[in-house]
């Protein structure tokens, strides 16, 4: 097949500067949730006891989102459960139900090009907004919108 033998590593990174800087999302809702809680420059208190940056974002994720359900699945180092921790007061969920999940809820995938890449493609055909950020994927399940998938 023709597809196979493309290259299409260059256009997956220009599809994730585009979408990064909020190119191509008509969404406002999306587009806020990418500048205020992906794509946040400025520091959080909780700062000073998270060092990586993947781990960072685990914790503006579960911040923003702590009135929803958080699952996170995969393998998290013990940094990005701490994140998410100190974000959510209590542990987050960790089994996985994508046919159950609904609603106001949100699920935070782990390698989701390799052991997880099944579970990724099921969230990316239901009926959910999904943020696909290379190693890591979230999903956000919200009521009355249409599904999206952003690449970031």
């Amino acid at each position: 097949m023709i597809v196979d033998s493309l290259n299409l590593k260059p256009m997956n990174q220009i599809a994730r500067w585009w979408h990064g800087k909020g190119f191509g999302i008509q969404s406002r809702s999306d587009y806020e949730y990418l500048k205020d809680v992906i794509k946040e420059p400025l520091p959080y208190y909780a700062y000073e006891q998270i060092k990586s940056e993947r781990a960072r974002l685990i914790y503006r994720v579960c911040n923003h989102d702590k009135e929803r359900k958080v699952t996170m699945v995969g393998m998290f180092t013990p940094e990005e459960q701490t994140a998410a921790r100190l974000a959510l007061h209590h542990e987050p969920d960790t089994t996985p139900q994508l046919a159950h999940l609904h609603g106001r809820e949100t699920v935070i995938v782990s390698d989701i090009t390799g052991d997880n890449a099944p579970l990724w493609q099921m969230a990316q055909e239901a009926q959910a907004i999904t943020w696909d950020m290379g190693s890591i994927g979230l999903v956000r399940f919200v009521e009355g919108r249409y599904p999206e998938h952003y690449v970031v």
